[in-house]
Formats: C-alpha cells, sequence, structure tokens
C-alpha cells in the first residue's frame, strides 16, 4: 500500500506559493519517484481574508498553530521567516518527530547548531536547502556528494539584489541610487533594501554553509562584513580598464583549526567564472582537498526555484536524508592564527585614492611615486578623472594598509581599499621577490 505523507506548510506568501504550484504540477512525477504520496494537511496564515496568488483550498488555511499540530502532521515546511515565532514552531514540529524543512536563513545562520541538535535527538530529518541558493542544489552536494572531501573554501554571490544592482553600474553606467530605484522597480529589491545591500543577507547565507562545511567543532575565527553602498560608478569604471569586475563575495575559508568569514565587495578577474554571473544570478564557488574547484550557479530567489529547492528537500527527507554538519575533529595545536593575521592574509588589496582637482599634478604624481615604490608590489595602476575628482586605482601585494592610509591623509585624499580575489597576484609577487633576492 503506497505511504500517504502528510504536509503542514508555514506560510502562504511568494515561496509558500510555489510550494504549493510544484506539489500540483508535479505530483504524479513526485510519486513515480518517491513511491508515496503527499497531502498538504493544514497551511498556516496570517490573515484568511488576504487575496492569494494561487488558489487553496480555505479548509486547509487557520491562524492557530495548534490546529496544524491536531492535524498530526509529518513534514513540517517553513516558509515564514523571521525568528518570532517560527523558531518556537520550528522547536515543537521536531519535538513531535516531524521532519524539517525551512527556507529560514535568518533562523538557520542563528540557531542552525540548536536545531540540528534538537534534529539529531529526535531523529528526523532537517533540511534547508532554500535558505541559501534557491534552485541551487549546493547544501545538498556539500551535506551528500563531498563526504571524501575537506572542504578548504567556499565563496560565491549569494545575493541577487546586490548583483543585480552592481551589473547594472557596470554595463549601464547607473549610479548606485539609480541601479537600486530600478530593482526595486522590478521586484529585485524590497522597499527596505538594507538585509541586501548591507551585506546581512549573504552573511547569514555564509553562515549555513559554513556549519555545513566545518561543523560544530570549529569556531569562526574572524568575520568581517560590508555592503554595496559606498561602490561607486568611477572604481567600476577604473578597475574594469585594471581588468576586473567588483562582485559581492561571501566567502567561508578553513584556517588551521577555525575559520573566517567575509562578506565584501571584492574585485573579481574578468577570466574568472564568477566574473561572468550577472543581474539577478547567484553562483557558488567550492573548493575541495580532492575534487578541487566546483561552480554552481543558478537563480538564488523567485517562487519557483525556491518552491523547488523545498520539493527536493521534502523527497530527501521521506527518504531519510538529512544535513549533516562536517564531523571532523580538529587538533587544539593546529595552528589557526589570530584575527588580524587571517584579515591581512589576503594576497592582494586594490586601493582607489580620491584627489581633489585643487590639488593637481604634484599630489598625483607623488602617489604614483609612493605606489610605484613604498606601498608593496605594484601590479597594475590607473587614472580616472571627474568633474572634480582625480581618481587612482592600485592593484598591490603586500601593501601595508596602515600606511596606505597614511599616505592618503597626508594627500588629503580618500582612500578605499577592496579585497581582491586573484590567485596569481600571489604567485606573480612570490616570483618576483625570488628574482629581486638573486
Amino acid at each position: 500500500m503506497m505511504k500517504t505523507w502528510k504536509i503542514a506548510l508555514l506560510g502562504l506568501g511568494t515561496v509558500g506559493s510555489g510550494v504549493m504550484a510544484i506539489l500540483h504540477t508535479h505530483a504524479e512525477r513526485i510519486r513515480k519517484q518517491t513511491g508515496a504520496r503527499f497531502e498538504v494537511v493544514g497551511i498556516l496564515v496570517r490573515d484568511l481574508q488576504k487575496p492569494r496568488k494561487i488558489e487553496v483550498n480555505q479548509s486547509l488555511l487557520t491562524t492557530e498553530i495548534e490546529a496544524i499540530w491536531h492535524r498530526e502532521p509529518d513534514i513540517v515546511i517553513d516558509a515564514m521567516g523571521g525568528l518570532d515565532p517560527t523558531l518556537g514552531f520550528i522547536e515543537e514540529a521536531i519535538r513531535r518527530k516531524c521532519h524539517v524543512v525551512s527556507a529560514n536563513k535568518e533562523m538557520l545562520a542563528a540557531y542552525g547548531r540548536h536545531l540540528h541538535q534538537l534534529a539529531e535527538e529526535q531523529n528526523v530529518s532537517l533540511l534547508y536547502e532554500a535558505s541559501v541558493g534557491g534552485g541551487i542544489p549546493i547544501l545538498n552536494t556539500l551535506s551528500q556528494q563531498l563526504n571524501a572531501n575537506r572542504v578548504t573554501r567556499v565563496f560565491g554571490i549569494l545575493n541577487g539584489t546586490t548583483n543585480y544592482i552592481l551589473t547594472k553600474m557596470e554595463e549601464e553606467g547607473l549610479s548606485y541610487e539609480e541601479a537600486l530605484r530600478q530593482a526595486q522597480d522590478l521586484g529585485f529589491a524590497e522597499a527596505d533594501p538594507t538585509a541586501d545591500v548591507e551585506g546581512y543577507d549573504a552573511f547569514n547565507k555564509i553562515q549555513i554553509i559554513a556549519h555545513l562545511c566545518f561543523g560544530g567543532h570549529m569556531q569562526a575565527l574572524t568575520s568581517e562584513r560590508t555592503g554595496i553602498t559606498s561602490v561607486r560608478t568611477e572604481e567600476i569604471e577604473l578597475y574594469g580598464k585594471l581588468g576586473y569586475r567588483i562582485k559581492l563575495l561571501a566567502a567561508a575559508e578553513r584556517r588551521g583549526a577555525a575559520y573566517g568569514l567575509r562578506v565584501v565587495p571584492t574585485l573579481v578577474p574578468y577570466s574568472h567564472p564568477l566574473a561572468g554571473v550577472k543581474n539577478e544570478f547567484n553562483a557558488v564557488f567550492v573548493t575541495g582537498d580532492v575534487v578541487g574547484d566546483l561552480l554552481f550557479t543558478g537563480k538564488g530567489a523567485g517562487a519557483l526555484p525556491t518552491g523547488s529547492a523545498i520539493v527536493e528537500d521534502i523527497l530527501n527527507a521521506v527518504r531519510g536524508n538529512t544535513f549533516t554538519p562536517d564531523r571532523e575533529t580538529y587538533a587544539a595545536q593546529e595552528d589557526s592564527g589570530n584575527a588580524e593575521e587571517w584579515t591581512e592574509a589576503a594576497e592582494a588589496r586594490a586601493a582607489l585614492f580620491t584627489l581633489s582637482k585643487q590639488a593637481g599634478d604634484p599630489a598625483k604624481f607623488r602617489l604614483l611615486s609612493f605606489l610605484s615604490s613604498e606601498a608593496g608590489f605594484l601590479h597594475s595602476v590607473d587614472t580616472l578623472e571627474s568633474e572634480q575628482s582625480v581618481h587612482v586605482a592600485a592593484i598591490l601585494s603586500g601593501a601595508d594598509t596602515h600606511v596606505l592610509q597614511a599616505f592618503a591623509d597626508h594627500l588629503n585624499a580618500d582612500l578605499r581599499l577592496r579585497a581582491v580575489l586573484d590567485d596569481s597576484l600571489a604567485a606573480a609577487s612570490r616570483e618576483a621577490d625570488v628574482t629581486f633576492h638573486l
């Protein structure tokens, strides 16, 4: 006899509607794939009278969580978001031995370890592919397909809103404010875009990835978060001349017995696969010690991509799969460095100096002389003049940021530093250092 799995859906907004649509349109395929039927027995909503994007049986809707528990679901889907009251609902679902599928990145970033422990105690599945990359199957890959690998670093474009804005600033010459308004008009950005443009959304996602890759035995050595509100068209144009594209990159990197987290605007060379990821698309770049580099890309949001990830997790739950954070124990004596060393570990930095035109050519020439002889190993440099300013952009290795800032202050120049994702620069500077010492 074919088993019927009872599903409770918490939330019927964009994500919840996508889940309902897929369960309806792909019901026969899902039945054949799993040998089981799936029945939605209850949907928790805030307002019973609110117009819906999808038609559902009104008898399924309720505003009371107790009505959901009364229907005894086997699987609970969290499409609500937020922490309160969602966290309490999910804890109760696990205690009732329900499998949990969630798209709630804020909750999982803050309470993922706690929920994993609860799920393990109750022997139920906790799956949350949709919380990170929409339809990109990155978490299932990390959890199920790379068990023979020690993942050393993960970085990528984890927020479609910021990637869309930066793409439009580059390709259409829009200011940040203009690109943001366009993203809002198209529905890619919220009326309050803070979570996206200040990097909070991407930071939650990279925390979730780090916990899965590095497990509960490791701690974050350091973390850094900077959004894109300071990015200007002048630096996009200048760094473009030097062969780089600015992306808001989220990164988690193993560092001995600890790891570091970072979400910052980063220069990516045109030759790197991530440079070609444009508009609202997301991408994740994974490095394993055995498999090497892997790239995953796709739409990171939207009703159907996110709904697809949730439905795939439902199917994984009934197959007995769950996400399991890395369980490798790391010796305390493993060298993890300190926070300052990790922050400065980047092999290259991008420095943008903005001088007043009133300072004239002498200030620009002094700056160029400093960059070529005293600031570190200079890979490339270029200049750009706007109506009131002179902009000088440089790519440097081994630069002391304090020295750079001191020289900028000396010239009354504004200094903006960016990370650089370009492994070839480290090789170039090491080779030059060897040559100089021959």
